[in-house]
C-alpha cells in the first residue's frame, strides 16, 4: 500500500464523486471511505477556526458542501477520534453545542487519516480501489496491467468499475495504438495521454511509476539530480512538466509530477505554483552565494513579511514569477533586488497550492463550493486551503543576457 499522506489525498478526492452517490454497494463496501472523505472535507473547511459555536452556520456550510446534517455528525465524530476537534453537547443531550477546532496543517490531516483508514478499514473493495486510484493519479494505464498485478478477481473488479464509473473516479478507452482497454481517473486525466503510452513502448509501467513517486516527493525536481533514462525520455515526450530558471549558475530544469483533467483557471494557477516553486528550487539546489535551506519557510516569508530581502540573484533567479505577476523585483543596494509579493486572491492561492505541492508532494481534488461553504461560517472573504488537481505543462525559455533582464525589469517597472 502506498504512503498514508498520498492515501489520505486520494480519500479526499474520493468524496467528491462518493457524497453525491448511493446504492448497497456504496453504503456497505464504501461506507467509511465516504464517512472519511466527508471528514476530511470538513476538517479543511473548519481549520482556520478555534471555535464553532453557532452549529447552524456549521451545518449550514455542510450543507452547501452537500454533506447532510447526519452525515456531518459522522464526520465531526472522526475529527474527534482523530483529535481534531472537541465537542461539546447540550446538558442531558445528543446535540452539539460547540466545536472546539484543533485541526492540523495540511500534511498532518492526511497522513493521519491515512493511517486511520488503514487501522479501521475492513473493505477489501475499499482498499483495492484506493490502489487503483494511486497508479492512476500517476497516469493512465492498461486494465490488464492493474487487474494482475493488484490481483483482483474479475466479480470485485465489476463492482469497484460500476462503482468508480458512476462516481466519476474511474473510466476507461480503447487505445488506438492496440486496441487495449485503458484505465484512466477523470480526476487527475480527461485525455488520451499518448506520449506515455510511446514511453511505455520503451520503458515498464511500474519503472515509470517509480520515477514519477521519486518527482512526487521532491516536486521542483533538479534535472540531473537523479540519472536516469526514464527521466530523460519522458521529458523529451513531454510526459513530466519541466520549466526552466536560470541565475549565476546558468539555466537549470525543473521537474514536476503530471496531472491533467483541470479547468483553465486552475491550469493557470497551477503553473504559477510551479514556476514559483522551480525560482525558490533554483536557490536551494544552485545559488552561487547563499543556498535556501527550506522552500517551505522561504515561501511564508515572502508572504508574510510581504518580500525577501535583498540579493544579488534575485533578478535573474524571480524572472519567471515576475513575468507572471507573482512578485515584484526592486532594486536594492549593492546590485540587489529584493523580491516582493504581489498581494491578491489569486496568487494567495498560488502560494498555498505551491506549499501544498512541497509539504505533501501533490494537490488534492479543487472544489469551488469550498469557497461558499466558509463565507457562511464567517461572513467574508475567506480564502480557502487549495485543492486541485494538475496540468501537464511545459515552458520553453529564451536564454537573456543581464543586461536584457534588467532592461526589462525596468520597464515593467515603469522606469525608462
Amino acid at each position: 500500500m502506498s504512503d498514508n499522506t498520498s492515501i489520505g489525498v486520494k480519500i479526499h478526492d474520493i468524496h467528491h464523486g462518493l457524497i453525491q452517490s448511493t446504492g448497497a454497494i456504496v453504503e456497505s463496501e464504501f461506507a467509511l471511505l465516504k464517512e472519511l472523505g466527508v471528514a476530511i472535507q470538513i476538517a479543511t473547511t473548519i481549520k482556520d477556526h478555534e471555535i464553532i459555536k453557532d452549529l447552524k452556520p456549521f451545518y449550514a456550510a455542510s450543507g452547501e458542501l452537500k454533506i447532510p446534517r447526519q452525515l456531518a455528525n459522522v464526520g465531526l465524530s472522526h475529527l474527534e477520534k482523530l483529535g481534531f476537534v472537541r465537542l461539546k453537547y447540550q446538558p442531558g443531550k445528543q446535540i452539539i453545542d460547540r466545536i472546539d477546532v484543533l485541526v492540523p496543517d495540511l500534511p498532518k490531516i492526511y497522513k493521519d487519516f491515512g493511517e486511520y483508514f488503514g487501522a479501521e478499514n475492513d473493505s477489501a473493495i475499499s482498499d483495492l480501489t484506493i490502489q487503483i486510484l494511486e497508479k492512476l493519479s500517476a497516469f493512465p494505464h492498461k486494465e490488464k496491467d492493474v487487474i494482475s498485478s493488484l490481483g483482483i478477481a474479475p466479480e470485485t473488479r465489476d463492482l469497484i468499475f460500476d462503482v468508480g464509473k458512476s462516481a466519476s473516479l474511474l473510466d476507461s478507452y480503447t487505445s488506438p495504438n492496440d486496441s487495449e482497454s485503458i484505465l484512466y481517473s477523470p480526476l487527475y486525466w480527461d485525455d488520451n495521454p499518448n506520449a506515455i503510452f510511446k514511453l511505455l513502448k520503451e520503458h515498464s509501467s511500474d519503472d515509470f511509476l517509480k520515477t514519477v513517486e521519486e518527482v512526487r516527493k521532491y516536486q521542483g525536481l533538479p534535472d540531473g539530480k537523479i540519472d536516469s533514462t526514464i527521466i530523460n525520455d519522458a521529458i523529451s515526450l513531454g510526459c513530466l512538466p519541466t520549466l526552466s530558471v536560470s541565475s549565476t549558475s546558468g539555466p537549470k530544469k525543473f521537474i514536476f509530477t503530471p496531472r491533467t483533467g483541470v479547468g483553465k483557471i486552475e491550469k493557470e494557477l497551477l503553473h504559477k505554483a510551479r514556476v514559483l516553486i522551480s525560482c525558490v528550487r533554483y536557490g536551494e539546489n544552485f545559488a552561487g552565494i547563499t543556498k535556501i535551506f527550506s522552500p517551505e519557510l522561504i515561501i511564508n516569508a515572502l508572504v508574510k513579511k510581504g518580500h525577501l530581502r535583498g540579493h544579488t540573484e534575485s533578478l535573474k533567479q524571480y524572472e519567471p514569477a515576475r513575468n507572471l505577476g507573482l512578485v515584484k523585483l526592486i532594486p536594492s543596494i549593492g546590485g540587489k533586488y529584493e523580491v516582493h509579493f504581489i498581494d491578491n486572491s489569486e496568487n494567495k492561492n498560488v502560494i498555498k497550492m505551491a506549499k501544498e505541492m512541497i509539504q505533501i508532494g501533490e494537490t488534492s481534488k479543487f472544489d469551488n463550493s469550498e469557497d461558499t461553504a466558509k463565507q457562511i461560517l464567517v461572513p467574508g472573504n475567506i480564502l480557502h486551503p487549495t485543492q486541485t488537481r494538475t496540468q501537464l505543462l511545459l515552458e520553453k525559455t529564451v536564454p537573456k543576457t543581464a543586461s536584457t533582464i534588467k532592461r526589462v525589469n525596468d520597464i515593467l517597472r515603469g522606469i525608462e
